[in-house]
């Protein structure tokens, strides 16, 4: 596909006017998960034109690449040598937010489900709803960033094992299915933003590979989240963000310092945001490169 514009102005505009309003109401969170589910009903309602034969291969592909991400992730941020050593890991006093992720994950299936049996029963305009749904959740993201200056020396260890091991996974992935390789590195490179690299893969390449980065995005957080209690003293606060990618300023924020640093939080948010940021630039950029890129075995 060509390069959307909108969508770049629709984050700019998002960013300037939060720069500007400063807002502090929780509205915007509240209206951005809404937008995330709108998204996912129309990302589902364009999973109508995939054979229903083939879903259950795409889970598993999905899950398959995940691990890969993370695999790669992981031995990257293992490989990067540490300036000091972390201090000793303590609890934080709050306890983990199970209550709202766990219903949004539900929410986020749920509403994949619903659109796609409503679109079984009657048309729905999905390509055109997964288009404006996109603007507007970028104009909500960038109302709601907020920078963060601390920890920046810190914060090339997370930022950099999270771009390596994309692009590590995304090669690997290329080479062992032939999947073309914009389209590998449009997956990972989404740094766990399921709800945007979904709708957007889906919108350029078709309703299979939408499912196909959803999914991987998808279980890449969760697993991140399973997985935190078992390497988190081993690969500490760096190691568990560049995990969460650009979750680590929110759904996975609470397994960073549970499990890795407790004095993290700056860390994984400016990190998580930096990533997030790229995400919304990169994915664009790199479905718009011409399809011929594809390995050849």
């Amino acid at each position: 596909m060509d390069i959307d514009p909108f969508l770049y102005v629709a984050l700019g505009a998002g960013v300037l006017l939060g720069w500007a309003l400063r807002p502090r109401t929780p509205w915007i969170a509240r209206a951005t998960q809404a937008t995330i589910l709108v998204l996912l009903f129309f990302l589902g309602a364009s999973l109508i034109r995939v054979p229903a034969a083939d879903l259950p291969s795409a889970i598993a592909l999905g899950l398959g690449f995940a691990v890969l991400i993370l695999a790669c992730t992981v031995a990257i941020a293992l490989l990067i040598p540490r300036a000091r050593a972390p201090p000793p890991v303590a609890p934080p006093t709050e306890g983990p937010p199970t209550s709202s992720s766990s219903w949004f994950s539900v929410a986020l299936i749920a509403a994949l489900v619903v659109g796609y049996a409503t679109a079984s029963a009657v048309p729905v305009p999905a390509e055109n709803g997964i288009t404006y749904a996109l603007y507007l959740l970028l104009f909500l993201v960038g109302l709601g960033l907020q920078w963060l200056w601390r920890s920046l020396s810190r914060v090339w260890v997370p930022v950099t094992a999270a771009l390596l091991g994309a692009l590590v996974a995304a090669g690997i992935y290329t080479a062992a299915t032939g999947l073309a390789l914009r389209s590998s590195l449009a997956i990972t490179f989404a740094f766990g933003w399921y709800s945007l690299d979904g709708p957007l893969v889906a919108a350029s390449l078709g309703a299979a590979l939408g499912l196909l980065a959803f999914l991987a995005n998808f279980l890449r957080e969760n697993l991140t989240m399973l997985l935190a209690p078992v390497i988190g003293r081993r690969i500490r606060g760096e190691g568990l963000t560049a995990m969460g990618g650009a979750t680590s300023m929110d759904t996975t924020l609470y397994f960073v310092l549970r499990f890795g640093d407790a004095e993290a939080a700056s860390l994984a948010l400016t990190s998580g945001l930096i990533l997030t940021v790229l995400a919304s630039l990169l994915v664009p950029l790199l479905l718009a490169l011409p399809a011929g890129m594809r390995y050849v075995p």
